[in-house]
């Protein structure tokens, strides 16, 4: 069980959050090589950064390699949101009950490398509410199936959302500590389409994005999606309805924003 922030304490300069559901063969080298660079990297020796691991009940050893780590960071709590949802859950889970005062979520598959959180960081000190990874999906995806149905995809969903993105999906997004409470707690869709989701909530609230291509992404074997094509492009459209008629009802505006 995690234990409660002391009032008295500093606020962290960075959170990171990351989902890991089943991730007992992956989450150990992950804390290990995250662990390694807040230690080692020039920029972020300096910062006092927090690290959020959200792991939905499983029968792996996810949870207890975890903990194991502990030792490795100045903040590391692991969080347990309950059963498995799914990933838009998770990571509203862990955004929300996050300190920093700037806050991104990333993959356990670390398919972002690490060395883009000091352009993206400074991004956000400098002005951004949200800092986007983009990629040139007719480089990274493996068959020209996935390119044409990705391709496809985000010129509807900027149809749908309202902002000209190149790549709605990335698993790398950072966000202001404000920026982050205002889109994750208007957040509707729990599973695979959260992302599209929450640039449109962004874009809604006149929120200033900033999207950076990520040429050095990598497509980690087995990494955090490996549902077929079908399926995925079906979910897709379904959660791109959602996002319209909760566009058109204004269910994402934010008064106060």
């Amino acid at each position: 069980m995690t234990r409660p922030k002391p009032s008295s304490q500093k606020q962290p300069d960075l959170t990171i959050v990351i989902p890991a559901l089943h991730e007992e063969k992956r989450i150990g080298r992950t804390l290990d090589a995250l662990a390694d660079f807040l230690k080692h990297d020039n920029f972020f020796k300096r910062k006092d950064v927090e690290v959020l691991v959200v792991g939905a009940d499983t029968s792996d050893r996810t949870h207890a390699i975890v903990l194991e780590k502990r030792p490795l960071f100045r903040q590391l709590k692991l969080l347990k949101p309950g059963r498995p949802v799914g990933k838009g859950y998770d990571v509203q889970y862990g955004m929300l009950r996050a300190s920093g005062k700037i806050i991104v979520f990333m993959d356990a598959d670390l398919a972002t490398p690490l060395h883009h959180l000091e352009k993206f960081y400074t991004s956000c000190k400098e002005g951004s509410d949200v800092a986007v990874g983009t990629r040139n999906l007719f480089v990274y995806r493996p068959s020209m199936a996935r390119r044409f149905a990705s391709f496809a995809g985000n010129i509807l969903f900027r149809i749908a959302g309202g902002i000209w993105i190149e790549d709605s999906q990335c698993g790398f997004k950072m966000f202001t500590s404000r920026a982050a409470k205002l889109c994750f707690s208007r957040l509707t869709i729990m599973g695979w389409g959260f992302d599209m989701e929450l640039l449109a909530i962004a874009k809604a609230n006149r929120l200033k994005i900033y999207s950076y291509r990520v040429d050095d992404w990598r497509d980690v074997p087995n990494g955090t999606f490996t549902d077929g094509i079908l399926r995925i492009a079906a979910r897709s459209l379904v959660d791109m309805g959602h996002i319209v008629s909760n566009r058109v009802r204004g269910a994402y505006f934010d008064n106060d924003a």
